[in-house]
């Protein structure tokens, strides 16, 4: 309802914007001069009639504007292409509108001229309001705020004046007109203040929301001044108007550790998923996962990111993430509870491509802190001894557990007591050292760095064993094993059996073994000195 006091003298029609300015500029005060008109209305030439066309009904539909705005952020399900601007005049002066707005004000106000602007609608064009899904009422000349919601006189509605067509667009328009659809303003999980005003203390906090207005990602626009930013997941499920079978969704009746790729939450036409759903925690409402990027309707956004929603009577909460950040770059974080637990990690962001690759993860049972072992990697031979060898290459790897969710994690090798191999990298999934002579105390640690804050960490102290006992106990070990000789006193070992097993050692290494058998034999002596 394009509306106009019976003592207007413009017609819509026929009367431009900037015939608009000029007459507020002749005679309205600096302030309100500097608070609503800037260069841009002295050269518009739209009549007004034609720029609430162009705005509210299809006849705009190539620009930014309401009908383009609700087919988005509905993903196609909430049409509003039936809208129609009806131009009416209202028996009622400037003047004793201007008494009403003093008294009683407010909504008794606001109510008032709604049902003044129906009886207009059914008078002047014989059309019942309950026609349509709601009324907005808009005049030509400045008026009194700018609000909506789901009971205007009965039914619901927007009140906004001509101002706010031309310097706001859908910035407000898509916010107010939000309000009609059922939409409060978006919050923050866990924040009760807010460093903007119009509204509850925890309101406005999302500025990734168009129900966040008043702290806002909005854009500059050509046409009517400014647009966006668009709406989150939930606010577009709460309205009807997200597709859900482009959302992935996780069961809460079972764990599950999932990879996906994300499109941009309101680019329907591109294949793959618009979002993802996880269970809530506690109280909460299921968990809504969306990647919103600079372009359309987010053109102001700082960069691409991933966001989290959930939802609690007509409010959207923005979900912070470990870093207590409210969207989430790659690397980034969401975790909710500690078992069960909901958890959401940003793998990668590919700006080029519009495309966020998230892991999605979800346990019925408690988180348990992860722990690290260091192993040592024996060599292929079975008989080569389960610790190092002094003077030969050895290699390390560590076992993980109590890992959740396929968590990232980045690791720190360090040794002492010696030197890593030349060329060695100390962040991979093995390290090796050259080891030295057994006198010398070696210790192999390693560090665990999580993507959640959490560092475990885990050391291999040791002594090594010299050449003469590895080979010792390789041809002790080969013997039993190739030959299968039976464990019998040594004085009863069969001596051409024990030719045959030496061909396969070299002079030095069988030097090396009768230097170490040697030594066993000395301390078996010694043994039984004692024991007598």
């Amino acid at each position: 309802m394009l509306c106009r006091f019976s003592d207007d003298p413009n017609d819509p029609s026929q009367t431009r914007v900037m015939d608009l300015a000029a007459q507020w500029r002749a005679k309205g005060d600096q302030n309100f001069i500097m608070a609503n008109l800037n260069p841009s209305w002295d050269a518009d030439n739209r009549t007004i009639l034609a720029l609430y066309e162009v705005f509210f009904t299809i006849t705009g539909i190539f620009t930014f504007n309401v009908v383009q705005y609700f087919d988005a952020m509905s993903h196609g399900l909430v049409d509003v292409t039936g809208n129609k601007v009806f131009p009416c005049k209202l028996n009622l002066t400037a003047a004793e509108g201007l008494a009403l707005a003093n008294n009683p004000g407010g909504k008794e106000y606001q109510d008032g001229m709604f049902k003044r602007a129906k009886d207009a609608l059914l008078q002047q064009y014989g059309i019942n309001w309950k026609d349509f899904y709601g009324i907005a009422v808009s005049f030509q000349s400045p008026d009194f705020g700018s609000q909506g919601g789901v009971n205007y006189d009965g039914g619901p509605g927007v009140y906004m004046d001509i101002r706010y067509v031309v310097n706001n667009g859908t910035q407000r328009w898509g916010h107010e007109m939000g309000h009609g659809f059922g939409l409060g303003h978006s919050r923050t999980d866990g924040v009760l203040t807010s460093n903007c005003t119009g509204g509850d203390p925890s309101d406005y906090t999302d500025p990734w929301d168009i129900m966040s207005v008043e702290c806002a990602f909005s854009a500059a626009d050509n046409d009517y001044g400014m647009r966006g930013p668009g709406m989150n997941a939930w606010n577009m499920r709460h309205m009807q108007g997200l597709d859900e079978s482009r959302i992935w969704k996780g069961s809460n009746n079972t764990d599950f550790s999932e990879t996906i790729v994300l499109n941009p939450l309101h680019w329907r036409y591109k294949a793959g998923f618009l979002g993802a759903e996880i269970p809530g925690i506690g109280p909460n409402s299921a968990y809504l996962v969306e990647f919103r990027t600079r372009e359309f309707w987010d053109a102001a956004i700082p960069q691409p990111q991933v966001i989290v929603h959930r939802f609690e009577d007509v409010h959207s909460y923005i979900m912070k993430g470990t870093k207590g950040q409210k969207s989430l770059s790659a690397g980034d974080v969401f975790q909710s509870g500690s078992g069960p637990f909901s958890r959401v990690q940003v793998l990668s962001i590919d700006a080029a491509n519009n495309t966020a690759t998230v892991r999605l993860c979800y346990s019925l049972e408690p988180i348990v802190t992860p722990s690290v072992k260091i192993n040592f990697e024996k060599p292929v031979d079975p008989c080569v001894p389960d610790e190092p060898v002094a003077g030969s290459e050895a290699k390390f790897v560590f076992e993980l557990s109590n890992v959740i969710c396929n968590m990232s994690y980045q690791v720190l090798w360090s040794v002492s007591g010696t030197s890593p191999l030349s060329g060695q990298l100390n962040t991979g999934s093995s390290f090796s050292i050259w080891t030295p002579d057994p006198p010398i105390a070696v210790t192999v640690s390693v560090t665990i760095f999580f993507d959640d804050g959490t560092i475990i960490t885990d050391a291999y102290p040791f002594h090594s064993i010299d050449q003469a006992t590895a080979g010792a106990i390789h041809f002790f070990c080969e013997n039993s094993r190739k030959h299968k000789l039976r464990v019998i006193p040594w004085w009863e070992w069969d001596l051409e059996k024990l030719r045959t097993i030496a061909n396969d050692y070299s002079r030095e290494e069988l030097k090396l073994i009768e230097q170490r058998t040697e030594k066993i034999l000395q301390t078996v002596r010694q043994l039984n000195k004692v024991v007598r």
